[in-house]
């Protein structure tokens, strides 16, 4: 990978480093220096708007739950086909981008989803490009997550099965981490797609995954102008032609003005002119432990911000999570073991687990590599994605972090669908070979913390009828 341009000068330039705060950019002309981090006066709105007198389908609220348990869709088991009508396309948007809870700072009120997101900027839009679907009109809808409605922004397209757009809408997060957010794009596009997935998935819909398309032709199917907002994935429910041709213009809807060159050249130099085939589906897992139905287990999804580092979790809430999570997934994981009954304390490569890399209570370590988040220290263990920059082009620099983000978003599910809880975690990059005890050119793209929880959120809300809740504040131990 080339450091000196695209994906690989942006990685080079938004890696933390020991000695400067994260805060900081780097000394480099070409990251923004004139951007404060978190300046209220700039908060970007939280979604999309458009202009009145769109045609809009209010999705019925009463979702259809097929009530198949989160451990067998995260397992691969094949689920009966549900009708794609505007109730089960709904239920499908709703538990990945609905949102589910809201709390007020400052006067503000800010909107939680229900898939999760790095500092719940949750950077994403997502629109549904309909073909048969029973109540909703064939077009290309922009899915308003507080109404939980549908608007059409632009006339049917070709192809022929419903497919599901995601786009990243880069200060929306930059407003927090600058040009290091746009990582983040892919990471919360991650999760939010294992949330999409599984529900779909739960309704035998056939979701299938593309990161590999046209860009050019997605821009306009969705009207996003590939600076202040561009396509990461689609989504399609079966093995048909994606709905992705545009029949006409897309109205483009408002969004800050705000650019960040770095993250606009780093998206334009992966851009391609092909679709690709969708990603490969893994075999199912035959051990599927009980659980809770998944739609259940999103609304009780959170991200844990305080556990308890006193209690240890099965083996089995290590071993099974990282199966379900990684079943597909190429990216190397490393899983950095606290308090797993029957697992020493160390640095393991997923899967072998029979003999640490480095052994010994590593919690000091994994608190300094994580800025001092308490969380690092106090989970049971710590999942750290991570992969080798020589031989990846842009492209592949996209599937990495986005891959990174899906096996969160299913760590996330099957932690808290077997009673334990996650939580995302940034690092300093510099520091992540020396802790895995690998070479330099090992590039870190996330961790994951799963422990046991040190309180019990409440449950997310319907849709129009998110719950409002009081976030609590991370523990951060003083280096």
């Amino acid at each position: 990978m080339d450091l000196e341009s695209g994906a690989g000068l942006l990685h080079r330039l938004t890696s933390y480093v020991p000695g400067r705060e994260w805060d900081v950019p780097a000394d480099d002309p070409r990251v923004r220096h004139d951007l404060v981090p978190n300046d209220p006066a700039t908060l970007p709105p939280p979604v999309k708007s458009y202009p009145d007198g769109l045609p809009v389908v209010d999705l019925p609220r009463d979702l259809p739950d097929p009530g198949v348990s989160a451990t067998a869709v995260l397992a691969g088991t094949a689920s009966p086909a549900q009708p794609l009508d505007a109730a089960q396309l709904g239920r499908v948007l709703f538990l990945g981008a609905g949102v589910v809870r809201t709390a007020v700072r400052d006067g503000r009120t800010f909107l939680f989803r229900a898939s999760g997101s790095a500092g719940g900027r949750f950077p994403l839009e997502v629109y549904a490009s309909t073909r048969g679907v029973a109540g909703v009109p064939d077009g290309v809808h922009w899915y308003d997550p507080v109404r939980h409605a549908l608007v059409r922004v632009a006339p049917a397209a070709t192809g022929t099965v419903t497919t599901i757009v995601v786009t990243g809408v880069p200060w929306r997060t930059g407003w927090r981490y600058a040009e290091r957010g746009w990582r983040h794009l892919y990471w919360d596009a991650g999760t939010l797609l294992s949330q999409l997935s599984a529900a779909a998935a739960s309704a035998g819909l056939a979701p299938r995954l593309r990161s590999l398309f046209p860009d050019a032709t997605v821009r306009r199917l969705v009207g996003a102008d590939g600076v202040h907002e561009y396509p990461l994935a689609l989504l399609s429910f079966g093995d048909g032609e994606p709905a992705i041709g545009p029949a006409g213009p897309a109205v483009p809807g408002e969004l800050p003005p705000v650019e960040l060159p770095l993250c606009t050249a780093a998206q334009r130099a992966g851009e391609r002119d092909v679709l690709g085939g969708p990603w490969p589906e893994a075999p199912a897992l035959t051990d599927v432990p009980p659980s809770a139905s998944l739609d259940e287990v999103v609304r009780r999804r959170g991200s844990q911000r305080l556990m308890d580092r006193s209690r240890t979790v099965s083996r089995t809430v290590l071993e099974w999570p990282l199966a379900a999570a990684l079943r597909g997934v190429r990216v190397p994981h490393w899983v950095a073991v606290h308090g797993v009954d029957g697992v020493a304390p160390g640095i393991y490569r997923w899967p072998d687990l029979s003999r640490p890399r480095r052994g010994g209570d590593l919690r000091d370590d994994l608190l300094r590599v994580c800025l001092h988040q308490g969380l690092a220290a106090d989970a049971a263990y710590v999942v750290v994605a991570a992969t080798p920059l020589s031989g990846m082009d842009d492209r592949g620099y996209r599937d990495a972090q986005l891959a990174a983000g899906l096996v969160e978003g299913r760590l996330h599910l099957a932690a808290y669908a077997l009673g334990a809880s996650a939580s995302g975690m940034t690092f300093v990059d510099a520091e992540v070979p020396a802790l895995l005890a690998e070479p330099d050119d090992l590039a870190a793209l996330l961790f994951t913390c799963v422990g046991v929880p040190a309180y019990r959120s409440r449950a997310g809300g319907g849709p129009g009828a998110p719950v409002t809740f009081r976030p609590v504040t991370p523990r951060l131990v003083e280096p």
